[in-house]
């Protein structure tokens, strides 16, 4: 699970009420989203191990039409 994390900075003019009330629901949005990703993952983190071996094993299985590169051999 990936995790991003922003600076966000508006540099359009404000009054005090809407800064407040901005702020407020930004964090009440990031908590949100938080318990939410974190409900998902609890959830569906044992169902999506199975289903990610089985498409890894028919992507191995798949005839590939591009030729793989030559690997390198370094000699001293």
């Amino acid at each position: 699970m990936a995790t991003t994390l922003q600076n966000r900075n508006n540099e359009s003019p404000m009054n005090v009420s809407s800064k407040g009330l901005r702020t407020w629901t930004e964090r009440v949005s990031d908590c949100f989203w938080f318990l939410f990703s974190l409900v998902l993952f609890v959830v569906l983190g044992p169902f999506s191990g199975p289903v990610a071996l089985i498409v890894l094993c028919k992507l191995g299985l798949e005839e590939s039409v591009h030729a793989e590169p030559e690997s390198i051999v370094m000699r001293n």
